[in-house]
């Protein structure tokens, strides 16, 4: 038991002579491994003596923190005017060719029909116009009768109305003025001719009051 008691002694003597070396802020001391436990109050104490010492310390004015630069929203670009609406009567351009085509031909046909106002030639070139001049009376019937889908299909090459000759392009067209050019006189005389008698028999017809024209589907 004495042996006991005294190996007991010596462990606590070296416990308590163990050290170790510990930065304290300022410089290095030495400290015991196995110091004996603070009171539980002093902690809280130190505490409390730290904040009272920075309370008391003098305050240096500090540079206000900058404050975050807000980008202002851009202003809303005003709104454009909106475009004045189409007048009623504002030109509609016609989107098919075809009846584009057929509508002016048409046009062109009924007022040779009426023998009033010069024929419009609006939306026909220059061999259309001569192809329409050149159609003698029973041939322009066709038109009347086939109507403007009808005829704008013949004068692009779509579908031929049986007994209307066939329209000509520019380049054909071009090409029928350089041949004209070797028609004798006494040809133009026989064709004027010709034409005429046509003429007269259409308008004797259209004059007679039983005379009605319709136009086919």
């Amino acid at each position: 038991m004495r042996k006991i008691a005294k190996l007991a002694a010596l462990v606590l003597a070296a416990m308590a002579a163990a050290t170790q070396a510990v930065w304290d802020g300022s410089k290095w001391v030495m400290k015991s491994l196995f110091a004996p436990p603070q009171p539980v109050g002093v902690e809280v104490g130190d505490a409390m003596d730290a904040v009272a010492a920075r309370a008391a310390a003098p305050v240096t004015p500090s540079q206000p923190a900058a404050r975050d630069t807000v980008t202002p929203a851009p202003a809303p670009a005003p709104k454009s005017e909106t475009a004045p609406k189409a007048a009623a009567t504002a030109k509609v351009v016609e989107l098919d060719p075809v009846l584009a085509k057929g509508k002016a031909a048409y046009a062109f046909a009924c007022a040779l029909a009426t023998l009033g106002d010069e024929p419009p030639t609006e939306g026909l070139n220059e061999a259309e116009i001569a192809w329409l001049n050149s159609l003698n009376t029973m041939e322009m019937m066709h038109i009347w009768r086939g109507g403007p889908m009808q005829a704008g299909a013949h004068m692009l090459g779509i579908k031929a109305i049986p007994g209307l000759p066939l329209c000509p392009t520019l380049s054909e067209y071009r090409h029928i003025l350089g041949s004209a050019a070797q028609v004798t006189p006494r040809q133009r005389e026989e064709i004027a001719e010709y034409n005429a008698t046509l003429d007269q028999a259409f308008e004797d017809m259209i004059s007679d009051p039983g005379f009605q024209l319709k136009q086919g589907i």
